[in-house]
């Protein structure tokens, strides 16, 4: 009877991909070694530096980059801090864009007088909270790195920032679409221009072995047996940063140090506390320096030791629909239900999300018999509508598949068939947005040529929008990323007005 099992496990499909013994599909029959990865799983080691290896730490002046230079500083000695300046100049005034202005307004000269007027005083309010945010942080890496005895580098990437990440950003909202420029960053910015740029001077120096160390809540491991490296989530779930990892090229995974994986978010709070770091009682950042607090880490420790709350009133933080109504000029549309019934306006595409709550909370509207609260359902660029529905599971809101473009993988290419085996065993998951959770069981994945993946899902998934990230993990190992172009409803219902056609997929924008 023995023997039969074990055959039996034998003949399920097996991968090799991230562990040298097979999983069983059932691991509550059998006890494995590896039933589960975690940040203590055997099949891998973490990298570690040389003592002689050069270490370049990106801080952000936050408490988290602050906390990994003083583990590294405390264990190597050739430790330097890297400062990214990406955004000290005010938005582009609207003139120089050449962006017409809103009919409503043009026609009302009191109203253009009193838009002009604001939008001076909105450029003021960017250029000083531009600059006001980035020499914050820079004073605050000084003097992280002077506490240290190590020294500070200041890069200037506002350039590449803009074009990579902000304009491509502003872009997508105007139409509609809901990017993430925290991934765009992490992919052109920190691990691309930043990564080249410290490879540079770590070959100027003549350094035998350089790695890039952040703050990021992950982990880099390398596979025993095959010497390859892969991205892990940390440990602490609650504050996994993986998502936003997810397309840097794989190539550049064995140059980087996560040290932030072996602690939870409260531990690093304690101990930097503990370890007098200047940066302890910082506010956690926001991922764009241009809406988030710009309280400086004396500022914030002043506060805690008074009991007070950093507000948005003394740290200069903007709502970010706030921030975008400066880059993007109106384009009042309609609100309409999924009948078609018109229920409101609203200023642009870029104003409301998939899945949000829309104004509309309670009661019934005419021609509909449902009570609220209502839900952003569809954004019809053609018509500049925005849709609601009833209810926040309604079946417009549900979808069984998905496409993904520019799909980056960070795994070889002689395994990625392996990977669409385990898909079809139920053993991949994928998450749509950051911490999500539970994520969603992938029942099959089709390859349609051109870097775009169709992912089928076991049941439905909630609320996913266009240009949002897929993210595909084997439990806590990720596998790649990919934009979201494309979604298919689980109900292909038509959400147009009964009198106007529509394709029988529909897709939500």
């Amino acid at each position: 009877m023995r023997n039969r099992r074990l055959r039996f496990y034998r003949s399920v499909f097996c991968s090799d991909l991230f562990a040298p013994q097979c999983l069983p599909r059932n691991p509550s029959r059998f006890q494995c070694q590896f039933a589960r990865y975690s940040h203590d799983s055997s099949p891998y080691t973490d990298p570690v530096p040389s003592p002689d290896d050069s270490i370049f730490v990106a801080m952000s002046g936050g408490v988290d980059s602050s906390f990994v230079a003083h583990v590294l500083a405390s264990k190597y000695t050739n430790v330097t801090g890297v400062y990214m300046a990406n955004w000290t100049q005010p938005r582009t005034p609207r003139h120089e864009i050449k962006r017409p202005i809103s009919h409503r307004i043009s026609k009302n000269p009191e109203r253009l007088r009193q838009y002009l007027e604001e939008e001076e005083q909105r450029n003021k309010e960017s250029m000083e909270i531009g600059v006001s945010c980035t020499e914050t942080e820079w004073n605050d890496v000084c003097g992280v790195c002077q506490d240290l005895k190590i020294p500070a580098i200041r890069i200037n990437l506002e350039k590449e920032y803009w074009t990579e990440v902000f304009q491509p950003m502003i872009d997508r909202y105007s139409i509609g679409r809901t990017p993430n420029p925290d991934v765009d960053c992490n992919r052109y910015i920190k691990f691309g221009k930043l990564y080249d740029l410290i490879e540079n001077t770590a070959n100027q120096q003549g350094a035998s072995k350089w790695w890039l160390a952040t703050g990021h809540y992950a982990r880099t491991v390398i596979h025993k047996e095959t010497g390859q490296t892969h991205l892990l989530k940390p440990k602490d779930q609650t504050k996994d940063q993986t998502f936003y990892l997810a397309t840097v090229l794989r190539s550049r995974l064995h140059n980087v140090l996560f040290p932030m994986h072996r602690y939870t978010k409260k531990e690093v709070r304690e101990l930097a506390i503990k370890m007098k770091i200047r940066t302890a009682y910082k506010p956690d950042s926001q991922g764009l320096c241009f809406v988030q607090p710009t309280v400086s880490a004396k500022a914030a420790e002043q506060a805690f030791r008074e009991g007070r709350k950093i507000s948005s009133n003394t740290s200069g933080f903007r709502h970010f629909r706030d921030f975008l109504r400066e880059y993007i000029p109106e384009k009042e549309g309609n609100i309409v239900t999924y009948k078609g019934v018109v229920v409101g306006k609203h200023p642009g595409l870029w104003s409301a999300t998939i899945g949000q709550r829309n104004g509309i909370t309670t009661g019934k509207i005419k021609e509909h018999e449902e009570d609220g609260p209502w839900y952003v359902i569809d954004k019809r660029q053609e018509t500049n509508e925005i849709v609601i529905a009833p209810g926040r599971n309604n079946r417009w809101l549900l979808s069984s598949a998905m496409i993904c473009a520019e799909w980056s993988w960070l795994v070889d290419d002689e395994k990625i068939s392996e990977v669409y085996e385990l898909a079809k065993l139920g053993e991949l998951t994928v998450r749509c947005r950051p911490l999500q959770n539970p994520m969603i069981t992938i029942k099959q994945m089709e390859d349609l040529g051109n870097g775009n993946i169709r992912f089928e899902f076991v049941g439905s998934a909630h609320g996913i929008a266009q240009d949002q990230y897929g993210v595909l993990y084997y439990r806590d190992i990720v596998l790649g990323g990919g934009r979201t172009e494309s979604i298919e409803l689980a109900y292909r219902e038509n959400l147009q007005p009964v009198e106007t056609e529509k394709e029988p997929h529909s897709v939500v924008a």
